[in-house]
């Protein structure tokens, strides 16, 4: 047993699920054509199965029971962080945490709730970022299709608060999100963290409002989670109004959202190629080098500048469409940003 246990550890979790489901199919039919010794065994695991199943809804049910308030994030790391708080505050047990494990602010969105247009999204995504091709593997009950699915099944007796910031992504998502719960009848709550933070009376007024959540530091986060069931729902009118803008950026057809003004703006693809030009510009007056400059430098410094929520692979693919354009040329190997410099021909 300890073997077997050292080797699933071997496994992602998308490969043990894929594992499993094959050693049940086997058993399935070894059970449904065999006889004597071979069919008493695949008869002996398929009921292991059924109790094991049956267990882990019985659990599922009770936690479930437990559960007053249902919160919406966008994005595992700022669902970890979420659940740790309310672990901290003594209210991990009422509180269930969904989380999209996606980034809205780029990429195809029209018809986003349909299969047809999370189809496209995914060729998008695919196309650009290799990375992409195993990632869907990963955390599949995060993935839109199932959230949308989840997010249906919010039963209407238990409230909904959606967390966001200031940023296309988070913004993208809570209009989203919220086209999504248009037939629900009970109250939805939003909490802008970029907002509460700055109500905060410990927030340093000097520093930058917080664009995103990662960038709040913990002893604040704390305090705006210990604030949240304090927030007012939405009224009627300004839900209607979120489902409307909803409609209105996913059919614009921009495969680049940022947060501009207080709105989300769509642009071209090649919006922030400047940026990019400029910080590799930028880092080699400070590095003094021969013109080549890491990849994973230019990003941070993107960024830095930027205080947008793009995705690091997404400046990284516009730095490859430069290069490909001739605007760029690279040393190193390509695959991992700290293996390549890039600089200006």
């Amino acid at each position: 047993m300890d073997k077997f246990l050292k080797q699933l550890r071997e496994f992602q979790e998308w490969e043990i699920r894929a594992v499993l489901n094959d050693v049940l199919n086997m058993t399935a039919l070894t059970a449904s054509q065999e006889k004597g010794e071979e069919r008493m065994l695949a008869d002996g695991i398929m009921k292991l199965w059924d109790d094991h199943l049956e267990e882990a809804r019985k659990r599922r049910v009770e936690v479930e029971e437990l559960q007053s308030t249902v919160h919406l994030v966008f994005g595992l790391s700022d669902a970890g962080s979420l659940k740790v708080t309310l672990s901290e505050l003594g209210r991990r047990e009422e509180n269930k945490v969904l989380a999209f494990n996606d980034l809205f602010s780029i990429g195809p969105i029209m018809h986003l709730d349909k299969a047809e247009g999370q189809q496209r999204r995914m060729h998008w995504l695919m196309e650009r970022f290799t990375v992409y091709k195993f990632d869907r593997f990963i955390n599949q009950e995060q993935q839109i299709g199932s959230m949308i699915e989840t997010i249906a099944s919010i039963p209407e007796h238990k409230s909904v608060t959606i967390w966001c910031g200031d940023n296309s992504h988070d913004q993208t998502g809570l209009r989203f999100a919220l086209y999504l719960l248009k037939e629900r009848k009970q109250p939805v709550s939003v909490v802008n963290v970029s907002e509460v933070s700055m109500e905060i009376p410990t927030y340093t007024k000097e520093e930058l409002t917080p664009y995103a959540q990662g960038l709040i530091e913990q002893d604040i986060y704390k305090e705006i989670v210990k604030r949240c069931n304090g927030v007012m729902p939405l009224d009627a009118d300004r839900r209607r109004c979120y489902e409307s803008e909803w409609l209105e950026i996913s059919s614009q057809g921009h495969m680049l959202r940022l947060w501009q003004d207080g709105e989300i703006k769509g642009r071209e693809e090649d919006e922030l190629d400047n940026i990019i030009l400029s910080a590799i510009t930028k880092l080699k007056e400070e590095e003094n080098s021969d013109g080549f400059v890491k990849a994973g430098s230019v990003v941070a410094k993107v960024f830095e500048n930027l205080q947008q929520l793009v995705g690091d692979q997404f400046i990284e693919y516009r730095m490859w469409t430069l290069i490909s354009d001739g605007i760029l040329t690279f040393k190193g190997l390509p695959g991992a940003m700290h293996q390549y410099s890039v600089r200006i021909l």
